[in-house]
């Protein structure tokens, strides 16, 4: 009899020992895939950069720290949950989930750098797919253990022998492997989830605005708010009596994943309706600047046109030209008479002819040469004085199509800004280091760069939006296709644009 008691004490301290291993394991998991979640859509603070690592280990360990301390001291149960024993009612579960979901923002805000929109929003859906996934499963598995228990309960009451000699260990043994299989299920669906939503946040590359964080809080704060309503009321303990929710209203066994499912259902859907917006946007903005490009080749044909015309008119009139002034020179020797003024006239007005076919501007290259020379006379009609110290790289293997976009688009801006300034000069520059080569336009600009809500493009300052600023993202376009870069500076009264662009080896 005491062997039996003795195997049957020990049987029990197995499997609380198994259950406080199983229990740690999977919030230990929880809190993996939490951080698996935000890793590669948060980056670390610069300098955190080399301790990433270390500040995701910190934030799993920490919280693994606080749900022992908060389920395993008997202090900490006591001041969280009211009883040393620890939860009794489902009520005072809500308040240690706040102190998590607090804590977990605020270290993320810590460690983690860009919109604090962003990390919040990230931060406080991880903590809320926690909730929604344990609640659309628990129901499931409170029917299969009620169902298990009222057949165990069958058997007894028919004596099946081998039920009653070891009601216990087999009991046991199921509660233990329900326990494994809810965490097991619930660490699968809390995976594919987040894996689901990772890969359309991933797929949308970029930070949030505030209206799109907005648009993508809404569902996952709703969730939160049924979870805790949910726990507010699902058990409770009075006077040696545990009420159980789902006994006292059966229909909640179906409507409490059914609404967990669907708000699970609401963030995902939220977040790939916003991957397919952005895609959609960024599709009708390649589209634009396409456009854009298109145009710029337009008023390149149209002034090289307009130079031909000019040439070939020169040669049809430099006939007629020339048997004028024989004219007069022959009236100044027959007459004897002084027809210098009127030759000087007419010399002077086939000069002007011939400057207006004359490139302002010699870069190296005829196209940019067609481009800065139509910049320069735009300039010169608004009174901008210009500075021109710009060279075509020619042994760079670099498109002069590509590169007369970057000008077009870069004097234009320059243009726009600086005819609302006083004293207003536009500089023009470039300069190649190695295989790398750097064009720099400088314009007078006494106000502030405005960016957009994403914070990684200039936000035109134009009403129509629908139709403006894609200069800028035309010319970030033509960088990257050189692996290169675009910067923009404002200060000392001026705004200074770079492009850096990666050219062939020489």
């Amino acid at each position: 009899m005491r062997n039996q008691r003795a195997q049957k004490e020990n049987g029990t301290a197995l499997i609380d020992v198994l259950y406080v291993l199983l229990d740690l394991i999977s919030h230990g998991l929880k809190r993996v895939l939490m951080v698996y979640f935000i890793h590669g859509l948060l980056e670390v603070k610069d300098r955190y950069k080399n301790r990433e690592r270390w500040v995701e280990t910190g934030l799993v360990f920490s919280l693994l720290a606080f749900y022992m301390a908060v389920n395993y001291v008997p202090f900490m149960k006591a001041l969280f949950y009211g009883s040393e024993e620890g939860l009794v009612q489902s009520r005072s579960s809500i308040f240690p989930v706040f102190i998590n979901l607090l804590f977990v923002m605020g270290y993320g805000l810590h460690f983690y750098g860009g919109k604090k929109s962003n990390i919040c929003y990230l931060l406080f859906t991880a903590c809320t797919l926690n909730e929604l996934v344990m609640f659309t499963l628990h129901s499931l598995f409170v029917a299969i253990i009620s169902g298990i228990s009222a057949l165990m309960t069958y058997l007894v009451i028919e004596e099946n022998v081998f039920i009653l000699e070891n009601f216990y260990p087999i009991f046991s043994v199921i509660q233990f492997l329900w326990n494994l299989s809810f965490h097991v299920v619930f660490l699968v669906l809390l995976y594919k989830v987040i894996s689901s939503l990772k890969r359309n946040f991933a797929a949308i590359n970029r930070e949030f605005s505030h209206v799109q964080t907005l648009f993508l809080f809404v569902p996952g704060i709703i969730g939160l708010c049924f979870s805790i309503m949910l726990r507010s009321i699902l058990y409770t303990y009075n006077e040696s009596h545990i009420g159980f929710l789902m006994d006292e209203y059966p229909e909640t066994r179906f409507l409490i994943p059914l609404i967990s499912g669907l708000c699970l259902i609401s963030i995902l859907f939220s977040a790939v309706i916003l991957r397919k917006l952005v895609e959609s946007s960024e599709k009708e903005a390649m589209v634009e600047i396409y456009r854009n490009r298109i145009g710029d080749m337009e008023e390149h044909m149209k002034d090289v046109e307009r130079l031909y015309d000019g040439i070939r008119g020169m040669r049809h009139d430099m006939k007629n030209c020339i048997a004028d002034l024989e004219i007069l020179m022959c009236r100044e020797r027959e007459s004897d008479g002084d027809y210098r003024e009127e030759i000087r006239g007419y010399l002077d007005g086939l000069c002007e002819a011939m400057d207006e076919l004359d490139m302002k501007c010699n870069t190296g290259n005829p196209v940019t040469d067609v481009v800065v020379s139509r910049k320069i006379r735009a300039m010169k009609e608004r009174g901008i004085s210009f500075a021109c110290d710009f060279l075509f790289p020619e042994k760079l293997g670099i498109s002069a199509f590509d590169i007369s976009i970057l000008l077009n688009n870069g004097l234009d801006n320059a243009l726009e800004a600086s005819e609302r300034e006083k004293n207003p000069f536009i500089r023009l520059s470039s300069y190649c280091k190695g295989n790398m080569f750097f064009i720099e336009i400088r314009n007078t600009f006494t106000g502030s760069i405005q960016t957009s809500d994403t914070g990684n493009t200039l936000k035109t300052s134009k009403n129509d939006t629908s139709i403006h600023g894609f200069g800028i993202k035309n010319m970030k376009s033509c960088a990257e296709k050189y692996y290169g870069t675009l910067r923009c500076e404002s200060g000392d009264g001026e705004f200074l644009l770079a492009v850096m662009l990666q050219g062939k080896e020489n």
